[in-house]
């Protein structure tokens, strides 16, 4: 009877520490000279005016048998759909990601850019799924 106690107070303790998105992200900028740097959610990286960027993406599901693919994923930069060549966006995308199953339930994708126009971007990315998915922001700053 005491273990019973003790097993309700832990899941009342613990059930709010569980993950509250259906994926967990993580971000990694890659310069021209192949130095890396990762990137929580919420952080900022600061890139150099006109210079190209990879941003690498890896998500791990947290639930099995998720049914939105990467490529469904949506992409917003400053709450715009972030395009390939929409040179009008101060982050260029210059080609569709690419996407590789790096793990079981993990993916991986690269996004190179080049960051055209000086100020702080917002980069939104969001999962829609009926088990949580997930929308998270990284903010890039371009600097002259």
């Amino acid at each position: 009877m005491k273990h019973k106690g003790l097993l309700i107070t832990l899941t009342i303790f613990l059930v709010p520490l569980a993950p509250a998105f259906a994926c967990d992200y993580l971000y990694t900028i890659i310069d021209q000279s192949g130095r890396e740097i990762s990137l929580e959610e919420g952080g900022t990286a600061l890139l150099r005016q006109d210079e190209t960027y990879t941003l690498r993406m890896e998500y791990r599901e947290n639930h099995r048998n998720c049914t939105v693919t990467p490529e469904e994923t949506l992409y917003l930069l400053d709450g715009a759909r972030w395009r390939v060549n929409r040179e009008s966006q101060p982050l260029v995308l210059l080609e569709a990601p690419r996407w590789e199953e790096s793990g079981p339930r993990s993916h991986r994708g690269e996004f190179p850019l080049l960051a055209s126009l000086v100020g702080t971007w917002a980069l939104e990315v969001v999962r829609s799924c009926p088990r949580g998915g997930y929308h998270g922001v990284i903010h890039l700053e371009v600097q002259p």
